[in-house]
């Protein structure tokens, strides 16, 4: 990641500004997408090993349905994480080029900056924290599109200098 002043850094990511124009944001996500992979991988092989079977005549026909529901499962889940993987990645946000940069595992997209429509701050779904204060919150980017970009994640506190920097910078929240 780009040097600068750093505005966010924790095991969830990290955000940094570069100069009074750039935002630089990195937003990994969790290790959902790797567990999920692997345990498809698994499914869709024992599947195809069942059809074998069954095709031999080693085994009876009806045993074909668990096959058939571990495949639509194992497809599912992988078109879960991959809608969850949109959301996350590194995020260049240069307001001279007027444009939002994304890299995320196997792809890159570019929007324009004039598609940003607001900035939010909802509560993070897994948090686990006593304190209500230092619940983590995500730092969502809402675009005119309709998508949904996840820059950061911290307690509300944490977030504030991303925030002051997409304020000054023209973004309402």
């Amino acid at each position: 990641m780009p040097e600068g002043d750093v505005l966010l850094s924790n095991a969830d990511g990290a955000i940094r500004a570069l100069g009074p124009t750039v935002l630089v944001c990195e937003c990994p996500g969790d290790d959902l997408d790797l567990a999920v992979r692997r345990i498809a991988a698994f499914a869709l092989t024992a599947s195809l090993i069942i059809v074998g079977i069954v095709a031999a005549r080693a085994a009876p026909f009806p045993i074909l349905f668990i096959a058939g529901t571990w495949t639509a499962g194992a497809t599912a889940a992988l078109l879960v994480v991959r809608r969850r993987r949109r959301l996350h990645g590194l995020f260049l946000l240069d307001f001279d080029r007027a444009e939002i940069v994304q890299e995320g595992r196997g792809f890159r997209r570019t929007f324009p900056i004039q598609a940003i429509a607001r900035v939010s701050t909802p509560p993070a779904w897994d948090a686990d924290v006593d304190e209500p204060g230092l619940a983590p919150r995500w730092l969502l980017l809402h675009l005119s599109t309709g998508e949904q970009l996840r820059l950061g994640r911290a307690p509300a506190y944490a977030l504030g200098p991303a925030l002051a920097f997409l304020k000054r910078a023209g973004v309402d929240a």
